[in-house]
């Protein structure tokens, strides 16, 4: 084992070096996802860490007029374990929680940005999310979020556009996740009735309305009945108040599972409703084409070790609201996961204007929207 820099700080959780996780789950893994967006303009990008499969790797996109590129790249983590770069991008921790910069440099996908991600309220730490399957741990991770704005610049094509404060989120999760890393089976002759994963639907919504920003992370059963749900809403003079449910109401395009506006009503601790409005800003993102799942060539998702690399990956495909379950064109239409995030614009209960990151997954059949 060999120490690093951070390993001159008195916060190790473990008795080993920094950069050695105290599991050795080959699915463990460390990092981040951000967008940005405006109207029309939306800029993905994340970085993770797999310390247990000695790889780093990371991945930048730009959905905007009906059209999604994408970047992945990878490397071996060690020895450049403390350096959160991987081919062209780099992420830069200026003020923790405060200010992150993100650079997507020069590539051949012809897009490349540098924005800084400053932040507009304290980050919500979402409740742990622990799952077995046959008995065993496949997924113990813990995630915060926190609402932002980013300024800088986001060129494409020869076209550059200045980012003044766009809306911007950004989130940290770290621990085990069985989609990352090598697959692994988990067999077994029965199931027990707690390891039955009863969700079918999930919507993860960081926004921000002129005068208040908030948070809400829920999933339901195919019923439609709430399984869990989370969330705070933070006011300009400091305030937050805690969010206690959702109602929703959403409008997809025909024929398709794609989010392109509806209603979401939100109920505080206090026992007032907040409505809210949103509607399509522009070209929705899939996460697959980001690298997960099985968005790579070789088939696989992040966490693989790929070489010494910088491994660099380019694609880019339609991705329309109405053109339905787009995805990867090295994908058999079959195995596309389709878009799952939604840029939208956001009026609040007083007419308030601004902007939310709409992320919805559907899983299986959900009776409340006739799928």
């Amino acid at each position: 084992m060999k120490i690093r820099d951070f390993d001159e700080y008195p916060f190790h959780q473990n008795p080993t070096p920094f950069d050695i996780p105290a599991t050795s789950d080959v699915h463990f893994n460390d990092g981040y996802f951000c967008s940005a967006f405006a109207q029309d303009w939306y800029v993905v990008a994340g970085m993770r860490l797999h310390p247990n499969m000695n790889v780093i790797d990371g991945f930048a996109g730009l959905a905007r007029g009906g059209e999604q590129r994408v970047l992945r790249t990878s490397r071996a983590l060690r020895p450049r374990s403390q350096d959160l770069e991987v081919g062209p991008l780099r992420i830069e921790i200026r003020r923790p929680l405060q200010e992150v910069v993100l650079t997507l440099a020069d590539n051949e996908g012809n897009f490349d940005f540098e924005l800084t991600f400053d932040a507009v309220a304290p980050p919500f730490m979402e409740e742990p999310y622990r799952y077995r399957k046959h008995g065993r741990l496949i997924h113990d991770l813990v995630r915060y979020t926190q609402v932002c704005r980013a300024t800088g610049r986001v060129q494409c094509d020869g076209e550059t556009v200045t980012a003044q404060r766009w809306h911007a989120i950004r989130d940290h999760s770290w621990g085990v996740r069985s989609g990352m890393g090598p697959p692994t089976r988990h067999g077994g002759v029965e199931r027990d009735e707690a390891e039955i994963d009863d969700r079918r639907f999930r919507m993860w919504v960081p926004f921000e309305v002129q005068g208040h920003s908030g948070f809400f992370n829920t999933h339901e059963a195919e019923d439609g009945t709430t399984l869990d749900f989370e969330g705070r809403l933070d006011f300009s003079d400091g305030s937050h108040v805690k969010l206690v449910a959702v109602r929703h109401s959403l409008e997809y395009a025909p024929g398709t599972r794609n989010v392109v506006g509806g209603t979401f009503a939100l109920l505080d601790s206090a026992g007032a409703w907040r409505e809210y409005r949103i509607e399509a800003a522009g070209t929705p993102a899939d996460v697959q084409g980001l690298g997960y799942y099985g968005g790579w060539r070789d088939g696989g998702s992040a966490g693989l070790y790929r070489g010494a690399g910088p491994v660099v990956e380019i694609d880019r495909y339609p991705s329309a609201s109405a053109l339905g379950k787009t995805g990867l064109l090295s994908l058999p239409e079959a195995k596309r996961l389709g878009p799952t995030e939604f840029p939208c614009f956001l009026v609040g209960p007083s007419g308030e204007r601004g902007m939310a990151h709409v992320e919805q997954h559907l899983f299986g059949r959900y009776k409340p929207y006739g799928f």
